[in-house]
């Protein structure tokens, strides 16, 4: 016999209600059906209260699988019509092919009004009994995964340059390689340059990205530095992913650079020695000498006062916690899950208040 999904989803949403009276129901607002291995998207699903529900807060859980990976990708918290919605965006990412289900749990905290009117008066008094807990299922959502053999996947551009066509002998030459778009770019693998007759000094990526619906965005710049006697080719550079909008593998190809090497420096072209008596020229030298002096005295009085600036420090919502207790709770009402080990911490007590703070700064 078939399940019923809405039932038993309803009969859930009956079973959802705390000491409060107040009642919770959640939803599936927006699931991928298919997606490739590496390939990211985002589950959304929406707890409705039927109040402003403010003592209430939520943490979501996982259930481990080799099948895929999951995170949160953001939450918003809202109030409509003198309804609490809270939206949780999950970031699902496929490892095999396959049909999974994504499992996850939530656990509903709900902290009496009356301890939370004593943590904002400064009172430490409360209780096991004031804060109730509750978890519960959400949907299973049904994934097929199709095979990918790319490890990058997406939508991408890729483009290289250097600041000058030509340089002279030893004078190093920046070469910039970057790499824009969409997907998993977290994924990406730096490149390796090597050149006959050139040394290659290399800087490791600057990943300017940000989680996005479909993974990451922005873009990857990386930077190299070559220094050579004589002419070279930079040979051409490649990138290759699956094209998310196109459904195939997209091989990208930058152009070679022909690098012009002309003579190196001759010391002796660097300095014309100036003639004897040609005062012109020895007042030139002379006003240097003053500038640089000067530009010397002028950037040690500059770093001397940054260094001695007022810093503003930054406040924190945990900052006017005044026992360990009183900063659980205040962790605990953020349902921020990058907390999870300093509230365990506090709990067990292996952590103090001040060592818990500084803790949450690094975070």
């Amino acid at each position: 016999m078939k399940r019923n999904l809405g039932k038993i989803v309803f009969l859930w949403f009956i079973n959802t209600t705390l000491a409060s009276g107040t009642t919770y129901q959640w939803s599936l607002l927006e699931q991928p059906t298919s997606l490739r291995v590496n390939q990211s998207g985002m589950v959304r699903y929406a707890c409705t209260y039927d109040g402003s529900a403010s003592e209430y807060s939520i943490k979501m859980h996982f259930v481990e699988n080799g099948s895929y990976t999951a995170s949160i990708l953001s939450q918003e918290d809202k109030i409509i019509h003198g309804k609490r919605i809270q939206t949780v965006n999950v970031l699902i990412t496929p490892k095999v092919a396959g049909d999974f289900d994504l499992k996850a749990n939530a656990i509903v905290s709900f902290t009496s009004l009356g301890a939370v009117e004593n943590t904002v008066l400064g009172r430490d008094n409360v209780g096991k009994n004031d804060v109730v807990e509750t978890k519960v299922a959400l949907p299973s959502v049904k994934i097929h995964a199709d095979e990918n053999s790319m490890t990058l996947t997406g939508k991408m551009s890729l483009e290289a340059h250097v600041d000058q066509p030509s340089v002279r002998g030893y004078e190093p030459l920046h070469l910039t390689i970057r790499v824009k778009g969409s997907g998993n770019l977290d994924q990406f693998i730096p490149y390796e340059l090597n050149i006959s007759g050139v040394k290659v000094f290399a800087e490791l990526p600057q990943k300017l990205i940000s989680p996005s619906s479909v993974g990451y965005e922005g873009e990857i710049v990386q930077e190299f530095a070559l220094v050579a006697r004589e002419s070279y080719t930079i040979p051409p550079f490649s990138l290759s992913f699956f094209d998310t909008d196109k459904k195939q593998v997209v091989t990208l190809q930058t152009k070679q650079i022909a690098v012009e090497v002309g003579e190196s420096y001759d010391p002796s072209s660097l300095l014309d020695t100036p003639k004897v008596g040609d005062t012109t020229v020895l007042k030139q030298y002379g006003i240097y000498v003053v500038l640089v002096v000067f530009g010397i005295l002028l950037g040690e009085m500059a770093r001397r006062l940054w260094k001695h600036r007022p810093r503003r420090k930054i406040k924190y919502f945990w900052d006017e916690a005044k026992s360990s207790k009183e900063l659980i709770l205040l962790l605990a009402l953020s349902g921020d899950k990058r907390f999870d080990e300093v509230i365990q911490g506090l709990e067990e007590g292996t952590m103090s208040l001040g060592e818990g703070k500084r803790r949450l700064e690094e975070v």
